[in-house]
């Protein structure tokens, strides 16, 4: 890992270490007996993610810590409660309705309104510089309430997904420790890779363009 100065004391919620996404705001309960490395951005597994492969790029939080701030994934997690089910989506075709006017008993068939068309989500670059890259689910991205969040390529109201990504073995000195960020557009799929640079910085990698028209959901 990369030895730079932690900021001290860790912030800590029911007993629990709480850190914050890489990049983000959004803050993660650790599970229990996690450790904070001494570094400025680090992985350790977290409720929503505990496995230590997949496991999210973080760093120190020290802030105030209070529940609507914390991961609704882990929370869950936390509290043994089920993931909530996916929203039904309500089948299109031919609708028979009864014809108010009409004495005879007829039903008029109106038709619905189609479904939006779906786009192929483009793949995550398996590589960068000649290194393999490692990268987590994607996840819905955190919303801030002073920036946007509709995609600026189609309209679509948002949040978009984001991925973590990882290169390197801070073991190796050869292979030195890099860290990415992929966003992408839930509907359109238009996707963004940026390699992570400095303590806050993003440098963009790679840009793939939406196929679906421009301002389709505006």
């Amino acid at each position: 890992m990369t030895a730079l100065a932690v900021e001290r004391p860790t912030a800590v919620w029911a007993g629990r270490i709480i850190v914050r996404a890489a990049g983000r705001i959004a803050l993660h309960v650790a599970i229990a007996g996690a450790t904070v490395p001494t570094a400025t951005m680090f992985t350790v597994p977290v409720e929503c993610h505990p496995d230590a492969e997949s496991a999210p790029g973080v760093r120190p939080w020290t802030g105030p810590v209070d529940e609507e701030r914390l991961c609704a994934s882990c929370l869950r997690a936390l509290r043994g409660e089920p993931e909530p089910e996916p929203a039904r989506t309500i089948p299109t075709g031919k609708v028979a309705l009864p014809d108010p006017g009409a004495d005879r008993q007829e039903c008029r068939l109106l038709r619905a309104v189609a479904d939006l068309p779906t786009y192929i989500p483009p793949n995550l670059p398996a590589e960068h510089r000649a290194r393999s890259i490692r990268w987590s689910e994607w996840c819905t991205a955190p919303q801030l309430s002073h920036y946007s969040s509709s995609c600026d390529w189609c309209g679509d109201a948002g949040p978009c997904l984001m991925a973590d990504g990882r290169q390197g073995n801070p073991l190796v000195k050869d292979n030195p420790l890099r860290w990415f960020v992929a966003y992408r557009c839930s509907y359109c799929q238009e996707m963004s890779v940026y390699e992570q640079t400095g303590a806050a910085g993003l440098s963009p990698i790679a840009h793939f363009k939406p196929k679906s028209p421009k301002g389709a959901r505006t």
